[in-house]
């Protein structure tokens, strides 16, 4: 009975250590390109003792950021621990080991958008047609931003009023 209470903190443990460690992943992709080696580990280690409070149980993080080399950037993110037995200490186990991993991968493939934009007579109403326009520019100064490399992005752009004419 003993080892099953042992057995089911752990499994809690380790759960709770996963769910924190994919989060802290992502909170890290975030700004990973702005950031040192020195203060991705920093922020993560943070992150990730922010998430995961457990009594009786203490982790530590390895954290590694690959830039994009075509296939995408990375954050990888490793997380080890130990956490103290009630019962099974007297069968000589003292302590339990605990490991999880997370990856992020971003910027794999390309995007591709294509916005086809209603110019016609109902548009004009309402300042709809202006509406649209602030919209537009707004989606593509996000995306210009998104970019990374240059034709992470392509964006296509169709007006049309009646019908929509591709040429021949």
């Amino acid at each position: 009975l003993g080892l099953a209470v042992d057995y089911g903190r752990a499994v809690s443990a380790k759960s709770a250590m996963q769910a924190a460690v994919d989060a802290t992943a992502l909170m890290i992709s975030k700004e990973a390109a702005s950031l040192t080696s020195a203060q991705i580990s920093t922020k993560a280690q943070a992150y990730f003792d922010a998430l995961f409070v457990k009594p009786g149980f203490g982790a530590k993080l390895t954290t590694v950021y690959t830039a994009n080399t075509g296939s995408g950037a990375t954050v990888k993110i490793d997380a080890a621990g130990t956490m103290t037995t009630d019962f099974m200490r007297v069968a000589g186990y003292p302590t339990l080991k605990i490991v999880t991993s997370s990856t992020t991968t971003w910027g794999s493939a390309r995007l591709r958008v294509a916005l086809v934009l209603d110019t016609t007579g109902s548009m004009k109403d309402a300042g709809k047609l202006a509406a649209m326009k602030t919209a537009t520019q707004n989606l593509l100064t996000q995306l210009k931003t998104a970019a990374t490399v240059n034709g992470d992005v392509y964006v296509s752009i169709v007006p049309f009023s009646r019908s929509v004419n591709v040429g021949a």
